[in-house]
């Protein structure tokens, strides 16, 4: 008979409206009813899972205790209500405390008993399962408010959450419009929004995360929106209309002057930063044979120099909330939430995330890749380089993700693994291009096993703190770039991204091969003893056939992606007029681009349009570096002449090329001085550019400029590379030691 009278009040509960009766008396056998006095606690927070109540009457309180000593009140639950179904379905702890506010009468399931119910109703554990999440949602909400709020009375925080709306955005969606009237306020509950003026890179103002308050300041000023807010991962927000908010500050001007200072630090921190310095990567492993655990260690040490870190995978989640956690209710569901919540923990704890997936494709999986904001794929270097079926899955979990183009759009790399030693070992890699062609990925990168330096420039590069080296164009001055590289590696300051333009662009290819200091000045030496092929100047005044040949054998005919380190050159493109940077395809012809002289070496040709020599736009490319390497060191090394040639006396008008070669060549005979048409040519083309030079040195781009002072060095003088690179390095050696010194202990961890 007890029986019968519990499984009829079960059945009334609202949440399990529709059990069959049959179920109903089976649960009823795992159940017994309970009488609860007022301030009688019913579940604590921090428990383990365990029984189920569902209310028949009377009124409890739930609230949450956040060790201040003031437990937060959130909710009144009454008849009808189920309580402790969120970690009886997701396991690991209670989140709430829940006390009895009036007497009241509930009914206790235990655990073996709602497991029976949800194996048996599906529809009844659809229902508990989106309860489960809102309450959640609701509880984090809580949490939040208070802590946004601490002023503001208890009763004054329920009315402001009883008044929420519920928005949830996809990855990509946008919540408002720069320009749109300002009528509501949104706290973040989950997920991530960036604040935007554009569709740009260089657009992007902020990341706002969880806990945090956006759009009140143009609420509280009656305005309009002065930026995009689009979700930069899945999102739930609360939305907090306009009366509600401004009843919540009203009376308190206390609350008015912390959300402004909160707002004001929040733009501060974030200025130049796109949201701070936290990160959340994802490793994926294309191939079985990928030991990714190893990698994933390989990268956690140079990491954390930099930063606090953490490497998370599936079976840390299952140990701090419980193995069922995932499984709960798919990715909507409240077991989905909760990891969610957890890894948002753990993110403002640490600056950096990595989170390895699964081998096998998982519901962890799925997670994680929706919670990135870097997605690193390993793939086996020595495999041929098809799409593989995790690459695939991959495909079909981003595409679900993201909404293309948009500012959410999720960053991807590709690592290539490498054997780092033994017979298989390789001096540079080869087909690179062969893994771009069918992947689309921003970036790609190759890494040794055994090589903690490819570790550590990974790290630094992922994490967005790399360090570039830009090297300008200068004639045969280039050779002092060679000493500025000594310096930095004497002073411990590594170098991950190199480019340059003309000479610079040689010279950085030459670090781009990873070699060290004595064998990188050999080469360098050797390759440059003599590239000047003189032809009839119909055309130019070298055919530069040398040059090319001589850039074919010391690149052995390789592309750019097949560079150990990133590297780019620049020319300029005549036909359009722009600067153009070379970041993928022949280094060779990239090289012949970047040091086609005008009128000196002959143009190159891409496609139909012509490229000469990038010192005729920019002759030191910092800027490029800087959009490549927005969050990075730059250092920038300049061997151009500020000053070109001086006239030693008029020469006149008119200069006949015969008389001066018959002042040269007979004895007694010596005419004015007329420099060369090589000088003139190359002084003219370094000076074009010389604005746009100090144009980023005054804008602070690069964080060490290095104007070299190169007394008696020539850009003609390529017979003379030793004292050349002995002059730029003592110009540069004391200022690059007094600058790393200089720098944050943080920074210089990370360069070991």
């Amino acid at each position: 008979m007890v029986t019968d009278e519990l499984a009829e009040k079960l059945a009334a509960a609202a949440p399990l409206e529709g059990v069959r009766p049959e179920t109903a008396r089976a649960v009823a056998e795992h159940a017994r009813e309970r009488r609860l006095q007022p301030g009688e606690t019913l579940l604590r927070q921090g428990e383990a899972a365990g029984d189920v109540y569902v209310v028949v009457d009377g009124r409890l309180r739930v609230v949450l205790d956040e060790g201040t000593g003031s437990p937060c009140a959130f909710a009144l639950v009454e008849a009808g209500a189920v309580l402790g179904e969120i970690a009886s379905l997701t396991g690991g702890t209670r989140e709430t405390t829940v006390v009895a506010d009036t007497p009241a009468t509930v009914i206790e399931i235990s655990a073996a008993g709602f497991e029976l119910l949800i194996k048996s109703e599906a529809e009844v554990a659809r229902r508990l399962t989106e309860l489960a999440t809102v309450r959640l949602r609701q509880a984090q909400l809580a949490r939040q408010v208070a802590t946004l709020f601490p002023e503001v009375d208890e009763s004054v925080r329920w009315a402001l959450m009883a008044g929420v709306k519920w928005v949830r955005l996809k990855a990509g969606d946008t919540l408002v419009e720069r320009g749109d009237p300002a009528d509501a306020a949104y706290i973040v509950v989950s997920g991530r929004l960036r604040a935007t003026l554009g569709a740009g890179a260089d657009d992007i103002l902020a990341d706002v995360g969880p806990g945090e308050l956006v759009g009140e300041m143009a609420l509280v000023e009656g305005g309009v929106r002065t930026a995009t807010l689009v979700a930069a991962r899945d999102s739930h927000l609360a939305q907090l209309g306009r009366d509600d908010f401004l009843a919540t500050l009203r009376g308190r001007p206390e609350s008015l002057l912390r959300i402004a200072r909160d707002a004001l630090r929040r733009a501060s921190d974030a200025r130049g930063t796109h949201g701070g310095d936290r990160r959340t990567i994802v490793l994926l492993a294309a191939h079985p044979c990928v030991d990714l655990s190893a990698f994933a260690q390989g990268l956690v040490a140079p990491l954390e120099r930099g930063g606090a870190t953490r490497l998370l995978r599936r079976q840390d989640a299952d140990d701090a909330l419980g193995t069922r956690t995932l499984a709960q209710g798919g990715p909507d569901g409240p077991g989905a939430a909760r990891v969610t919540q957890w890894l948002q923990e753990q993110e403002e704890r640490h600056e950096t995330l990595l989170l390895q997936t699964d081998t096998d494709w998982s519901p962890w999986n799925d997670l994680v890749l929706r919670h990135a904001d870097h997605m690193a794929l390993i793939v086996d270097a020595d495999v041929e380089p098809t799409l593989t079926p995790a690459e695939q899955r991959l495909g079909e979990a981003l595409r679900a993700r993201m909404a293309s183009g948009s500012p959410a759009r999720i960053r991807k790399s590709l690592i290539l693994l490498h054997p780092g030693e033994g017979v298989r070992a390789i001096e540079s890699p080869r087909g690179t291009s062969q893994w771009l062609a069918s992947r689309d990925v921003d970036a790609c990168h190759h890494v040794r096993w055994g090589h903690p330096g490819d570790f550590a420039r990974l790290a630094r590069i992922i994490a967005e703190r790399p360090v570039g080296l830009v090297l300008s164009g200068g004639g045969a001055r280039g050779y002092a770039h060679l000493g500025v590289m000594r310096a930095l590696e004497e002073a411990g300051v590594p170098v991950d991204i190199v480019a340059g333009t003309s000479i610079g662009a040689v010279m950085a290819a030459f670090a781009a091969f990873d070699v060290g200091c004595d064998e990188r000045e050999a080469r360098a030496k050797s390759t440059l003893r003599d590239t000047l092929d003189w032809t009839l100047p119909l055309a130019a005044l070298v055919k530069g056939g040398q040059m090319a040949a001589l850039a074919e054998r010391e690149t052995g005919g390789r592309d750019i992606e097949d560079l150990w380190l990133p590297w780019f050159a620049v020319s300029t493109n005549l036909t359009r007029s722009q600067v153009s940077v070379h970041r993928r395809g022949s280094i060779t012809r990239a090289l012949r681009a970047s040091v086609a002289i005008p009128g000196i070496v002959p143009p190159v040709v891409y496609g139909d349009e012509l490229h000469v020599d990038g010192g005729v736009l920019d002759n030191l490319p910092v800027e490029p570096m800087r959009r490549i390497n927005p969050r990075g060191l730059v250092i920038a090394a300049d061997v151009a002449l500020n000053a070109g040639p001086h006239a030693r006396e008029d020469f006149g008008l008119s200069v006949s090329g015969w008389r001066l070669l018959a002042d040269r060549l007979l004895p007694g005979r010596q005419g004015p001085y007329v420099p060369g048409i090589t000088t003139t040519l190359m002084q003219s083309m370094i000076a074009g550019s010389s604005r746009a030079r100090d144009r980023v040195i005054a804008d602070g781009l690069a964080d060490l400029y290095l104007d070299l002072d190169l007394p008696r060095c020539g850009m003609l003088e390529f017979g003379a590379p030793d004292r050349i690179i002995a002059v730029g390095y003592d110009s540069a050696a004391p200022r690059v030691r007094d600058w790393a010194d200089a720098l944050p202990a943080r920074v210089r961890a990370s360069f070991s």
